[in-house]
Order: structure tokens, then sequence, then C-alpha cells
């Protein structure tokens, strides 16, 4: 989930740009690198799509996690 919001935010701020590949920090980071990566995103977005579609990709993966 953070790499796929990481991803987005990136192609968001430069389109032209290669997405660079968020890290792989242990399961201990995760909640750490999802929270930066989703307000990156949310920084970068400019229209009501945008948050609706970022706010559907929050929700598939929480129902991937099971929480």
């Amino acid at each position: 989930m953070a790499r796929e919001l990481s991803r987005r935010a990136q192609l968001l701020e430069e389109p032209a740009a290669e997405p660079r590949e968020m890290p792989d920090a242990g399961m201990f980071a995760a909640a750490d690198q999802i929270m930066v990566a989703g307000h990156d995103l949310a920084v970068l977005l400019e229209n009501a799509d945008q948050v609706t579609e970022a706010v559907e990709l929050v929700e598939e993966a929480r129902k991937r996690a099971g929480v």
C-alpha cells in the first residue's frame, strides 16, 4: 500500500519522471511508510476525483489486510 501511495504521489508531482522505489524497511516501519506516503499523496491531490480514488485505494488495502 505504501509503495502504491508513494508511486502515485511521485507521478502527480513529476509526471515525466520514473517513480523511485520505496524500500522495504520491515513490518515495524510499515505504518510510518504508509503515513508518509499517504501524506505526500494528500498534499498533491488537486480535485475531488483524485481524493475519491485515493480513498478507494486505502479501503481496498484495509480489506486485504483484514482490518
